[in-house]
């Protein structure tokens, strides 16, 4: 043997795969060399191969095994017994190690020229160690760095488990500027490593306090480990950093109020997205392109009338209702309302004479409003999706949607339709479930335009809280999915509007905590919420980069998130996970180097990941560090043992009263306070004669 490092001999190259022989005289699975007990015969060890030029190729173990007998062709009766059984290693190489001009060594997860046969396998040195975990890659180079380095850090995300005394340090940069999944079972640990990386780039950002993290809570469970005390939370409520806020209806757009209140698409969509421009502040002839639609509509039906020949009076119906819809609008109409008021009752050859007269013009009158139509539509979109303010009054006048509709010669059953969505929305500001969306008017919230919520989440200020917290955990399933993908949407188009030099500062990260309650995956039957959500995460994760916007998903089912939003994500930080279809769904997606890790992640303790992606050298099984002390989440695991053995039991007094529900014994009291009602005095008996 060479020399205490060396514990084999390389005996096959398949692609980037290694099998390596190992030593006789090898019986531990750890070395002692002059850098002290090293781990190098086991799972998850470390291997470095000569290449030549000083560079070394490193590798993980990823399979042990010992062989008794040797088959060396296919035919079953041939088979030799070993005299010793032929132990190997299986190594699946991650890169290479490149020595620099200060003798220390740099990681380049490239590998240009494989191992060949009998190379020696060597324990990985602790220089070589530091390469591939202390030191992390540096990303994201701004324009202006020149030949600085400290554009980037690393940023210590626990221990490896097969490196003890060195950290795993990942690029600070790459984890927070592009998409990133933590996953895995409850219990696992999941929670806890996504506080503790925020907590940590807190901590390394120390010099500046803006928003950088928004983290949507869908369980109450992160208020303790950002400071945040909420001491009552109401049912049907949402909290900022522990006071209540709002989503205000007005921050919908127009895609977003139709799918909300279920429109019909030909008769209701024009009408509501009508009705929610002109609440913004829109023009009504600008918010109402539909009546130039219908316009034209009538328009075509006149010419069909005239090539069938019909009744004069059809044209003259018909005629009125185009009238209707483009009235005070400057359009030339003078020839053709002269042509059509002067036919008269039964006089078919003066239709057919100047039949063709009619119709030109008609084709007229068409050629000019079809261009208005067209810039009239953009305009009335544009007015609908603008975040701009309107009282709660609006939507809840009785009469909102029914003004929209005006001009219709069957005004009467179109009105039969927008009754039913009247009906609807009155519903929906009955339900308290959507309170949310309708406080914005009350005291104490009162948010009143986009830059009231800006101001509420620090947005532009100097002086802020580093992560807001905002709480969903009060909602109802229906409502949530609605509050997560507006919430999405306004940052990504907030940082859409601001001049492209400044795109990329101040850069902020949404943390989808349980993701897997409003971005699945596309399905037939899914509610309109969630595909509105899934859609505004879908963009953020394909676009969001561009404009200084990245997200965090967090969930115990991948495999239950939309594959577009898994797949953007540069890095991945998994915990145990036990279902099949979540261990399988990675196993597609994960670079082939990563892919023989995954058949630990079923045996991961509490705390335990497998991470790869761009922030990292390596992919490793590594320890995460626990949040700071005290600023745990809400999220340990009960011990039933503990806590059946002591006195104090379920609190159903305080869960009743948070959740807004009165005690079965002050119901009936209030109720039996209600009817007793006093009777009224009528005198005694002696006061009738009789």
């Amino acid at each position: 043997m060479n020399d205490a490092l060396t514990i084999g001999r390389v005996i096959g190259v398949h692609g980037f795969r290694v099998k390596v022989e190992l030593e006789p005289d090898i019986k531990s699975p750890s070395r002692v060399g002059f850098e002290g007990v090293q781990t190098a015969v086991a799972i998850n060890a470390y291997l470095t191969f000569d290449i030549g030029a000083g560079e070394l190729a490193i590798g993980v173990v990823t399979d042990l095994e010992a062989r008794e007998s040797f088959d060396p062709t296919s035919d079953d009766e041939l088979t030799l017994e070993l005299v010793k059984p032929r132990r190997t290693a299986s190594v699946q190489l991650l890169g290479t190690v490149k020595p620099k001009r200060d003798r220390s060594y740099g990681f380049d997860p490239g590998i240009t020229v494989l191992p060949s046969l009998e190379t020696p396998a060597r324990t990985a040195s602790r220089d070589v160690m530091q390469a591939a975990f202390s030191e992390a890659p540096k990303r994201n180079a701004p324009g202006d760095a020149g030949g600085r380095d400290d554009y980037d850090i690393g940023l210590n995300l626990g221990i490896p488990t097969a490196n003890t005394d060195k950290p795993l340090l990942a690029s600070f940069n790459d984890l927070f500027s592009r998409p990133m999944a933590i996953v895995g079972n409850t219990g696992s640990g999941k929670s806890f490593t996504v506080a503790r990386l925020l907590q940590s780039a807190v901590q390394e950002t120390k010099e500046t306090r803006r928003p950088r993290f928004f983290v949507l809570d869908i369980n109450g469970e992160y208020g303790r480990a950002f400071g945040v005390s909420c001491e009552m939370k109401e049912p049907n409520k949402i909290y900022l950093n522990g006071k209540e806020f709002s989503v205000p209806v007005w921050l919908m757009n127009a895609r977003e109020v139709c799918d909300w209140l279920s429109a019909a698409g030909q008769t209701q969509e024009p009408v509501l997205k009508a009705f929610w421009s002109v609440a913004k502040g829109g023009d009504a002839l600008q918010a109402l392109p539909s009546y130039l639609h219908e316009a034209i509509s009538r328009i075509e039906k006149i010419q069909s009338v005239l090539r069938d020949s019909q009744r004069t009076k059809d044209i003259r119906a018909l005629w009125s209702g185009v009238i209707e819809f483009i009235g005070g609008m400057k359009f030339d109409t003078g020839q053709l309302n002269t042509k059509i008021s002067s036919l008269g009752a039964g006089e078919w050859d003066k239709v057919e004479r100047g039949q063709k007269e009619l119709f030109d013009l008609c084709e007229a009158l068409k050629n000019q409003i079809a261009p208005q139509l067209k810039e009239r539509k953009s305009q009335a979109q544009d007015s609908a999706d603008k975040p701009k303010y309107f009282p709660i009054a609006t939507v809840r006048s009785q009469n909102g949607l029914l003004e929209s509709v005006k001009g219709d010669d069957d005004e009467f059953r179109l009105k039969q339709h927008i009754s039913t969505l009247q009906l609807r929305l009155n519903n929906r500001i009955a339900d308290r479930r959507w309170g949310a969306f309708l406080n914005y008017d009350d005291a104490g919230i009162e948010i009143r335009s986009i830059s009231d919520i800006a101001e509420r989440m620090g947005i532009g200020q100097e002086s802020a809280s580093e992560v807001n917290v905002i709480d969903c955990s009060m909602l109802g399933h229906e409502v949530l999915p609605y509050v997560c993908g507006i919430i999405g949407r306004i940052l990504l188009e907030l940082r859409e509007h601001v001049p492209a030099e400044d795109r990329f500062k101040d850069p902020w990260v949404l943390v989808l905590e349980e993701a897997h309650n409003y971005i699945r995956p596309r399905r037939q039957d899914e509610d309109p919420g969630t595909e509105i959500s899934r859609e505004a995460y879908e963009r953020i994760a394909k676009e969001g980069r561009k404009f200084g916007l990245s997200m965090i998903v967090a969930s115990q089912r991948p495999s239950e998130i939309s594959p577009t939003i898994i797949s953007q994500c540069a890095n991945i930080i998994m915990h145990r996970l036990q279902n099949h279809e979540d261990i399988e769904h990675f196993r597609r997606i994960v670079p082939s180097q990563s892919r023989r890790l995954l058949d630990q992640i079923t045996v991961l303790a509490s705390g335990e990941s497998i991470v790869f992606g761009s922030a990292f050298h390596v992919p490793t099984r590594v320890r995460i560090h626990l949040p700071d002390k005290g600023k745990e989440p809400w999220s340990q695991t009960a011990a039933p043992y503990d806590s059946w053995n002591k006195d104090a039991g379920f609190n159903l007094g305080k869960a009743l009263e948070n959740w807004g529900v009165k005690p079965v014994e002050q119901e009936a009291a209030e109720l039996t306070e209600e009817e007793s009602v006093e009777e009224p005095d009528t005198g005694s008996d002696d006061d009738y004669p009789f």
